[in-house]
């Protein structure tokens, strides 16, 4: 297979990205199928053995580490878009602020009418944020990636232990019956309940993502810190001190991850100060850890045999933004009444199956779309109003295998 790179691209940074986007999927599996409400108090819908097992991987491997890597990747490539405006001798800020005015207005289109948990809005809105940083030096983006990192943590821990909440069984049983309407609705309902709910999924869903801010900026400054020191544009050269933070990332983060775990096992799980190690399990865990997966496929890639088994993703990657829409689009029509009506029906195992067979389909349509196309559909409306004009979409000639 000949591989090459479009337009100079950093392959890694594509492949990366096409992984996240599995990653987010079957993340997302799980708020395509269930209620939000049974999602916000935990409640565990499905006890069989095998949904756990599942459900208890992707907790581990996957949950917060792909959606960070998305975020690490928005930081890294607002660097990549201004280094790429000053070579051309254009004005980064009015092009950077036009593609974040695009990504507001899809972000709201996708959250009003497709999914409730779009991500793409909040992204813009910080974009605004992150916009700020420019022109600081690396040391600067990393010393504030790392203080809103430890942001909320800080918090939680100067806060001290909660200690142990049980809600009373009337309360419980009011959820339960949101759940079952909820079902309901995205099941069998109109289009216009199922609006209805979509909408009001999508504020619970904006005011939850809020508390999360300071992480989600704190990884487009670490991502722009990367960018920054552009260890990423020549890994051989850099390969020792990418090894190096891939160890300590990978260390760091799966302990944190292991901890709560055995805690879990050898003690009460409502045991004082289980809360705090789970948000650290999360909230730091999950960061180091999708720092880790990224260097690793760095470090991985400058094999040959790896580079060509992990190459099918970059096709994916360099589509994210029309996947990540395809993705909402195609589980919607499975899962709610205007399409096979499943809602609430898949639990963790099938909906990760499930999720694993939608990926390869847009690995196997990425690859065709991109033999005739220079970009997706999506990111080629995207790059027309960022720059004022539309650039041409059908590739000079097609990939071959």
């Amino acid at each position: 297979m000949n591989f090459k790179p479009a337009n100079n691209r950093i392959i890694l940074l594509d492949i990366v990205r096409g992984l996240a986007i599995l990653g987010i999927l079957l993340v997302n599996m799980l708020f395509f199928t269930t209620s939000l409400q049974a999602i916000q108090f935990q409640l565990e819908l499905w006890p069989g053995w095998w949904d756990q097992a599942i459900q208890s991987f992707l907790d581990f491997f996957v949950s917060g580490k792909f959606i960070a890597i998305f975020s690490f990747l928005f930081g890294y490539s607002m660097i990549l878009m201004k280094d790429s405006a000053l070579k051309r001798k254009r004005h980064f800020v009015p092009i950077y602020t036009r593609r974040l005015l695009a990504l507001l207005l899809f972000g709201l289109i996708h959250g009003w009418f497709i999914w409730y948990g779009d991500i793409l809005f909040h992204y813009a809105l910080l974009g605004f944020l992150l916009l700020l940083f420019h022109k600081r030096a690396a040391k600067t983006l990393l010393v504030w990636a790392c203080l809103l990192l430890l942001f909320i943590p800080g918090l939680l821990l100067f806060s001290g232990p909660d200690g142990s909440y049980e809600p009373n069984p009337e309360w419980m049983e009011q959820v339960h019956q949101w759940i079952t309407a909820d079902e309901a609705v995205y099941s069998s309902g109109t289009w216009a309940e199922i609006q209805e709910l979509r909408i009001k999924d999508w504020n619970s869903s904006v005011m939850n993502q809020i508390i999360f801010y300071p992480q989600i900026l704190g990884l487009f400054l670490l991502g722009a810190y990367f960018a920054k020191k552009k260890w990423f544009s020549n890994i051989p050269a850099n390969y020792s001190q990418l090894l190096q933070i891939c160890l300590w990332t990978g260390g760091i983060g799966f302990l944190l991850q292991l901890i709560p775990v055995i805690l879990k096992l050898t003690m009460d799980p409502l045991t004082m100060w289980m809360n705090q190690f789970e948000v650290l399990q999360h909230l730091l865990g999950g960061p180091l850890i999708a720092v880790f997966y990224i260097t690793l496929i760095a470090l991985l890639i400058q094999k040959g045999t790896w580079k060509r088994l992990l190459s099918p993703l970059s096709s994916v990657g360099r589509m994210a933004f029309t996947n990540y829409i395809m993705q909402s689009v195609i589980c919607t029509l499975i899962f709610y009444s205007y399409g096979l009506g499943l809602f609430g029906k898949i639990g963790p195992a099938a909906g990760s199956l499930l999720a694993v067979l939608i990926f390869i389909m847009q690995v196997i349509w990425s690859k065709h779309w991109l033999r005739y196309f220079r970009m997706g559909p999506l990111e080629w409306i995207w790059r027309g109003i960022t720059y004022l004009s539309l650039p041409p979409l059908k590739a000079k000639k097609s990939v071959k295998d």
